[in-house]
């Protein structure tokens, strides 16, 4: 009896925090087929022809589906005690642990750099404002008016100094979680294990 308790307490508290992130992953991907799709939203319209901003959302969506395939491994491993998915789904979030540290150390080494490369393309706009020559452009002219209405750099600026520190928890509690969910993991694998050799 006490051991279909614990089973079910590892694959309550597995799958919640699997829920988790199978609802980011769905998010991811949304968030990127959105901003892919939408050809009036203020990337695209900035960058036609570096096509940078169709890899950053394509990025996303990718992200976004790898997070839901490595929910949906989870959850087969975890519901089935499969114990070599559960393995391949410790060793995945792992490497998802690994990746994440990765990408967080880079965006925070190249934010002066990509700072850098929004005012050389928003000083490119600026420089073709208003040219009869160009009546595609109206729509970049549009954001460029609503930019220096609001002074929307200076916000932007706000914002990331007083929420930088929110990103930053957001970031250690998306790895913590990571940790604690690799643990549980080789925790029901280790149980899952050892029930099967105490049936032989």
């Amino acid at each position: 009896m006490l051991r279909k308790n614990e089973t079910l307490i590892f694959k309550y508290f597995l799958n919640l925090i699997n829920g988790a992130f199978l609802v980011l992953g769905l998010l991811l991907m949304v968030f990127g087929a959105w901003l892919l799709l939408d050809r009036n939203s203020f990337f695209t319209l900035l960058d036609e022809n570096s096509h940078l901003e169709v890899y950053i959302f394509r990025i996303l969506m990718g992200t976004g589906s790898a997070t839901v395939l490595l929910c949906l491994l989870g959850y087969l491993g975890i519901h089935n005690e499969i114990r070599w998915l559960l393995i391949l789904y410790a060793v995945l979030l792992t490497w998802a642990f690994g990746v994440q540290v990765v990408l967080s150390a880079l965006i925070f080494t190249k934010k002066d750099e990509v700072r850098q490369m929004w005012h050389d393309e928003i000083d490119s706009v600026i420089i073709k404002y208003g040219s009869k020559d160009l009546p595609e452009d109206i729509p970049k002219w549009t954001i460029l008016n609503a930019l220096q209405k609001t002074g929307c750099e200076n916000k932007i600026n706000t914002w990331y100094h007083a929420n930088v520190l929110t990103l930053i928890g957001i970031n250690f509690g998306l790895l913590a979680s990571e940790v604690l969910q690799v643990s549980l993991t080789i925790s029901f694998f280790r149980h899952v294990k050892n029930r099967i050799y105490a049936e032989k």
